[in-house]
């Protein structure tokens, strides 16, 4: 039998602390009377700091620990070794730690993008089957435009740059429906004399991929923000359909199941939100996309890790309850953050948020090390 590998755990637990740690510290900066605080705390010495480690830094890990099944522990220590550069560089004032990060946050992309980037480009059959191949590469990009934004002192460089990562993080959670979610729902169906043919809704999946690459290039080309707004309704329309077709409520009882429809529903009201956001300031932002990454982003993120350590432990296919717990928190979480938008209230609404969004992710570390504390026994 096949040994079964624990060290992309590691990744996810660190993933996770990253979230646990990136959050409070950001909202010490927004909190009234936080100075005192922040004196003894190491600060973070780069623009848009928040933003990059909870896109950047949380996606690479989630991406590593999911994709990189065939490198062995070396490679894996080597990821984990320059990442941890990376989020070290942020509290090295100067062009000492621009470097750095930029060392540290390429290296890391550029070596997901050898051993599962390229994978997929060797694989594909089509250039659908490709485009997660793809997206590791513009992230990739993003970051070195990221970084060469922070090392000319451009702002808006690397504010496009944190832009474009979010877009390719929604078309590869999007595409994440017709390969992921549409599979297990399937299953789950069919294991209820419930089957129902063509979950993958090809025609579908492409309608809403084509509205998302149009709605990213229109807002990152300076295009008039209703055409991206619309767009993103689009392709929020689309989820909600594909949603609607995979009969969701059927197996609403297997929550494995009910978290990611519910984080792919997240997406869908994540671009809803920031679509109306951006029709009624006329203008668009980062601050719109906090409904789509946090509902969105990382509702998925936890669940599919959670549910890929249960997998390739060989465990039941349950999430345990305090994931369950966790997932609640996150879409509460989501809810919140994007109610603190309005003016009443904004420093309260924001403070819900993290708390509940640091009970989320407590949960989630706990959960891991529990399954993973729970195979070392026994095996």
């Amino acid at each position: 039998m096949r040994t079964i590998r624990t060290d992309f755990v590691t990744l996810f637990i660190l993933a996770g602390l990253l979230a646990l740690v990136a959050v409070p510290l950001k909202l010490l900066f927004w909190v009234p009377g936080s100075d005192e605080i922040l004196t003894l705390l190491p600060v973070p010495q780069r623009d848009f700091w928040h933003g990059h480690e909870l896109l950047a830094g949380y996606g690479q890990l989630v991406l590593g620990g999911y994709l990189l099944t065939r490198p062995g522990k070396r490679t894996i220590r080597f990821l984990i070794m320059l990442w941890l550069v990376a989020r070290i560089s942020i509290f090295v004032p100067g062009l000492a730690g621009l470097y750095l990060g930029a060392f540290g946050n390429l290296a890391t992309f550029g070596l997901l993008f050898f051993y599962a980037g390229l994978a997929f480009f060797r694989a594909a059959k089509r250039l659908k089957s490709a485009l997660p191949g793809l997206i590791i590469f513009l992230l990739l990009s993003s970051e070195a435009v990221f970084q060469a934004g922070g090392i000319l002192a451009n702002r808006a460089l690397s504010e496009t740059a944190l832009l474009a990562m979010i877009w390719l993080l929604i078309v590869l959670l999007f595409l994440m429906g017709g390969r992921i979610i549409a599979a297990a729902t399937s299953g789950a169906l069919q294991k209820r004399d419930m089957y129902r043919p063509y979950m993958a809704q090809g025609r579908l999946e492409n309608y809403g991929l084509v509205a998302l690459i149009l709605a990213a290039v229109s807002d990152l080309a300076g295009l008039p923000p209703p055409l991206s707004a619309l767009l993103g309704l689009l392709a929020a329309m689309v989820i909600m359909r594909r949603l609607w077709n995979w009969r969701v409520w059927l197996v609403a009882d297997g929550f494995d199941l009910t978290s990611l429809h519910l984080g792919y529903a997240m997406l869908a009201v994540g671009l809803c939100f920031n679509s109306v956001l951006t029709l009624i300031l006329g203008r668009q932002g980062l601050i719109g996309f906090h409904g789509a990454m946090i509902g969105g982003f990382a509702l998925l993120s936890i669940t599919v890790m959670c549910r890929t350590v249960l997998q390739r432990f060989r465990f039941s296919l349950s999430l345990p309850v305090s994931m369950r717990i966790s997932c609640a928190c996150v879409a509460v979480a989501s809810l919140t953050r994007m109610a603190a938008i309005q003016d009443t209230g904004t420093t309260e609404l924001l403070v819900m948020s993290a708390l509940l969004w640091e009970l989320a992710f407590a949960g989630f570390v706990f959960t891991l090390i529990a399954l993973i504390w729970r195979f070392k026994k026994t095996n």
